[in-house]
């Protein structure tokens, strides 16, 4: 497994009973088992850029409603649209 796989499965299974537990953030992982580059937290709706390592990039948190980072471009924004379709993978 890699990196965010495995991250991944331990927030799934952190129940006792190795149900996910409500409210918390799991990663996202693309089809070859590394971070998305944008994350989001399906609870609260802020998104981030991560690096390759899955650790937050400092300056891209946005808050619920508000346009995204870009993260091939950190100084801009993308549409609140688009942060939620990245995370649906529509």
């Amino acid at each position: 497994l890699t990196h965010c796989e495995h991250h991944r499965g331990r927030v799934q299974t952190s129940s006792p009973e190795g149900h996910p537990v409500v409210g918390v953030y799991v990663p996202q992982c693309d089809d070859h088992g590394q971070y998305i580059p944008l994350q989001c937290h399906g609870s609260t709706g802020h998104c981030w850029c991560v690096d390759n390592t899955g650790q937050e990039r400092p300056g891209t948190r946005t808050a619920p409603g508000t346009p995204s980072v870009d993260c091939d471009k950190p100084g801009e924004r993308v549409s609140f649209l688009r942060c939620w379709c990245l995370f649906l993978n529509l």
